[in-house]
């Protein structure tokens, strides 16, 4: 039973907790309001809806760390997180008590958040806070998720959506422009390279960690293929391997990091010897750096490759010195997408650039046409253009979304499945679209009032 006593000024209340020990809260003005209080909590109590006021106290950052231990996610989503929150979230919340922060403080964080990041990016910093705090009141840490329902009609101005998909995407022949101007720029592998992208729908990590024993490059005509199995990507925190039955450090070290050499590195991430017996199961730490990881959503798959995209694959590997990996950089290491290949590569391929003389610490730099329509394009448009290409075409949603690396949902993706002939019929309209393409001859109607519209 709640009781109330004064304590100078203000009255505090004395209740039961759920354990049968007392719980406190201070600060009343009357001792009606104090038994009040606490009656409202012993309700709860006998309801099984309690939450301990004390648990709210709990600092953000403190909660966020017991958090993050029981995460069982991937490595490139753990590096994820961890960055939203060391750079934009745990600064503004790191020592505010998870129960003080309410609607109104969480609105007014978002209008600051609109100020400086891109709209993209403030979605994912939502889509990781709203998971804290729904996680928080399944612990009873706080009665609900203060962060507003994205259901929810809010007050506010209305902000008009634009009808029209603006998503900059290239057709086959803006996908064949700009790989002839990746070879001017930088020679075959990279001519090669953006067509293997723009034929195949690979994202740029799953290029990046494409392996050359991925590659199928024998047989028939229509019998050559790829496999996605790895994503490359350079790592912040460090992965994890599990030891196969026999394997060694060198082999783990070919195979997660592309570089044989690197088992060193291994060996003393984990404190071992450079010769040390490993045993199937076990738990290797990888050091930071370039790892190839599985692809995302664990989309593995297998991908009939058109012709000429085979026989440009077939030449350029018999060119390559790369042990491992059909991609790597200009210098030969892993392919990093950052700021210098945007710089230095993708903004000239698709804006063009005016030719300049070799200068201290850079080579000469070739001129090159923009590729009209493409202004602003990133990478991932090349992707965006293969499903549309597909879509296009006609051929079955199934066998599409399988070569994207999605799943389908539903009845749907519980009955339908792809049929060799369906991965055939992709490789042979893609063959056709590059000799289109190639030929010169108009593309589809349809490709170039998309590409007005947009």
């Amino acid at each position: 039973m709640a009781y109330a006593e004064k304590r100078g000024r203000k009255w505090r209340v004395k209740y039961q907790l759920p354990n049968g020990k007392e719980g406190s809260e201070s600060g009343f003005e009357t001792k009606q309001d104090a038994l009040d209080w606490g009656r409202a909590q012993e309700t709860d109590v006998k309801r099984k809806v309690f939450i301990n006021p004390a648990d709210g106290r709990k600092a953000f950052g403190e909660w966020v760390a017991e958090w993050l231990e029981t995460m069982d996610v991937s490595e490139m989503s753990v590096q994820t997180y961890s960055s939203r929150l060391r750079a934009v979230i745990l600064p503004q919340w790191e020592t505010t008590p998870i129960g003080d922060i309410t609607s109104m403080s969480y609105k007014r964080w978002q209008q600051h958040l609109k100020k400086r990041h891109q709209p993209n990016y403030i979605k994912g910093i939502e889509g990781l806070m709203r998971m804290i705090l729904d996680d928080a009141v399944d612990e009873k840490l706080i009665p609900h998720n203060p962060m507003p329902s994205a259901s929810r009609r809010r007050r506010g101005r209305h902000v008009t959506v634009e009808a029209d998909d603006d998503y900059v995407w290239a057709t086959p022949h803006q996908a064949r422009l700009l790989a002839e101007n990746a070879r001017t720029l930088r020679g075959h592998q990279w001519y090669t390279m953006i067509l293997t992208v723009a034929y195949t729908g690979l994202r740029m990590g799953e290029v990046a960690g494409l392996r050359r024993d991925q590659v199928q490059l024998l047989g028939l005509e229509y019998g050559r293929s790829l496999r996605v199995q790895w994503q490359g990507q350079w790592l912040s925190e460090p992965a994890t391997h599990t030891v196969s039955k026999g394997e060694t450090l060198e082999e783990i070290a070919e195979l997660r990091l592309a570089d044989v050499k690197r088992a060193k590195e291994i060996a003393e991430a984990n404190g071992l010897s450079a010769g040390a017996r490993l045993r199937a199961g076990q738990k290797i730490a990888l050091p930071k750096g370039f790892t190839l990881i599985p692809p995302k959503y664990s989309s593995y798959r297998t991908l009939i490759l058109p012709p000429f995209l085979a026989d440009l694959l077939s030449e350029h590997l018999a060119q390559s010195t790369h042990e491992t990996l059909v991609f790597p950089s200009q210098r030969g290491r892993p392919l990093r997408v950052d700021d210098q290949f945007y710089g230095r590569f993708w903004r000239p391929i698709v804006e063009g650039q005016d030719a300049e003389p070799a200068r201290r610490g850079r080579r000469a730099q070739p001129a090159l046409p923009p590729v009209e329509g493409l202004a602003d394009m990133v990478p991932h448009g090349l992707r965006h253009g293969h499903k549309v290409w597909l879509d296009e075409q006609g051929h079955p949603r199934v066998a599409v979304e399988e070569r994207m690396g999605h799943k389908l949902q539903g009845v749907e993706g519980t009955y339908s499945h792809t049929s060799p002939e369906m991965e055939l019929g992709i490789a042979r309209a893609l063959q056709k679209a590059w000799e289109t393409s190639a030929a010169g001859e108009q593309e589809p109607q349809q490709w170039e009032r998309r590409r007005r519209s947009s």
